[in-house]
């Protein structure tokens, strides 16, 4: 048996309390340790789909000639997503007859473009990347045959870019209209080729080829250099009254052809060629149509050539487009009715009463006004509101729909003063908005 001191029995107990001490330090290093590690171990997070670049997808197949892409004129393609491959068929190659080709294609992708009108071709193309190496091919098409023409070597490209990548520019090629060359070859260091003459209904056909394997993609624009007035349309939200986007369509009235078609696109320039006129179509989702007929005639030497569209959302407090002046006639009773000028402008808005049945609207009369009576003023626009109910009843509009009012003083008063502003009379349209939704 063995006995303890009590000397002894202290410093045991000394010892205990050293060893738990380091036990717990222990403890706590290996809990932070393991933290630490599995720290080090989380994966990066993914960014968000919102931070992502964009990256404009390209149509399937559009790496052979039978499927080229459509291009549009005068606005902006891509950035692209990057180029893989030469699709099914490497329809450009080099032989002894054809030397202003590719050796055979790389990464490729393949435009056309249509010529709704002569001029100057131009095109920029903008790779998202300067280390990308971006040759270009220009053919006039011909017919349905064009392709198998190009697999074969029968038909010769009327532009060859294909020069070293321009450092200033920073890869950037194309056709301008200062560039001197058909044809450039590797050799040389200038980056854009000559513009081409064309003419109405002539199509060009574009393939592009990026020699860099796992290279990006590109922006490309062509643009047909003429005689025009600029016209920039600015879609407008009326309600929020801010900018927004929508859906864009421009026909030529003189042969109902397409001369623009874009999806949710903001602000967009066009070109208003001489003594013609357009038809604008712009449509949203959720939003009132809007159509507005536009001349060259009408906006040459405009200091200001900017259409500024006011999309009404379906909403309450939205103004409903009137689509062109309403004209009213007095009789010798003082009573008001609309002129027979007006039931086209008048019968849009049944055709979106008709397509809206749970919408209803008030209708707002509007009138010149020297100041001189505006009781007199608010009655009688009070007078065209309800001429225009008249003529919406008359059409099959059921009257409950329909709420009336006139200009009230304050309106009018600031319509006077904005007269002063501008020291002249002011002859405003009556407005019809959204009372509510069923």
């Amino acid at each position: 048996m063995y006995f303890c001191t009590d000397e002894q029995s202290k410093n045991n107990n000394n010892m205990k309390k050293i060893l738990l001490l380091i036990l717990t330090l222990a403890v706590v290093f290996a809990n932070t340790d393991a933290q630490t590690t599995k720290k080090k171990k989380k994966p990066a997070a993914k960014p968000a789909e919102s931070e992502k670049p964009f990256e404009l997808p390209l149509p399937p197949r559009s790496a052979d000639c039978f499927f080229a892409v459509n291009l549009p004129l005068d606005s902006a393609f891509g950035p692209t997503e990057p180029l893989q491959g030469f699709g099914y068929v490497n329809e450009v190659h080099r032989d002894a007859q054809t030397k202003n080709v590719f050796d055979g294609e790389h990464n490729t992708v393949w435009y056309k473009i249509d010529c709704p009108y002569a001029g100057k071709l131009i095109i920029d193309i903008i790779p998202k990347s300067e280390m990308d190496d971006y040759d270009f091919l220009v053919y006039k098409y011909t017919d349905k045959y064009f392709c198998n023409r190009v697999e074969k070597n029968r038909v010769k490209p009327i532009r060859s870019i294909m020069s070293a990548p321009n450092g200033n520019l920073k890869g950037v090629t194309g056709l301008s209209l200062k560039g001197a060359a058909a044809n450039l070859g590797k050799e040389s260091t200038e980056a854009y080729g000559r513009f081409i003459e064309v003419q109405q209904g002539d199509s060009y056909i574009v393939v592009l080829d990026n020699l860099q394997d796992g290279g990006l993609g590109h922006t490309i624009k062509a643009e047909i250099y003429t005689e025009h007035t600029p016209l920039y349309i600015q879609v407008l939200d009326s309600l929020a009254k801010q900018r927004t986007t929508a859906n864009i369509r421009i026909k030529d009235t003189d042969n109902d052809r397409e001369v623009l078609n874009l999806t949710d696109v903001g602000n967009t320039k066009i070109k208003l060629l001489p003594h013609k006129s357009y038809d604008i179509f712009i449509t949203k989702q959720g939003y009132f149509n809007y159509y507005r007929r536009v001349s060259y005639d009408e906006m040459t030497g405009r200091k200001d050539s900017v259409l500024s569209v006011r999309l009404a959302e379906i909403k309450i407090g939205s103004v409903m487009q009137i689509k062109g002046d309403v004209y009213f006639d007095i009789d010798e009773n003082d009573s008001v009715s609309v002129l027979p000028d007006s039931y086209s402008v008048l019968d849009d808005i049944v055709k979106n009463l008709n397509e809206y049945p749970h919408m209803n609207i008030d209708i707002i009369g509007r009138i010149s006004t020297d100041g001189m009576n505006l009781t007199k003023d608010t009655e009688n626009s009070k007078k065209r509101a309800d001429a225009i109910k008249t003529y919406l009843v008359s059409k099959g509009i059921n009257e409950d729909r329909i709420f009336t009012r006139g200009s009230t003083k304050k309106e009018l008063n600031a319509q006077i003063a904005e007269q002063n502003k501008k020291n002249r009379t002011l002859f405003p349209s009556c407005e019809i908005r959204i009372k509510s939704l069923k």
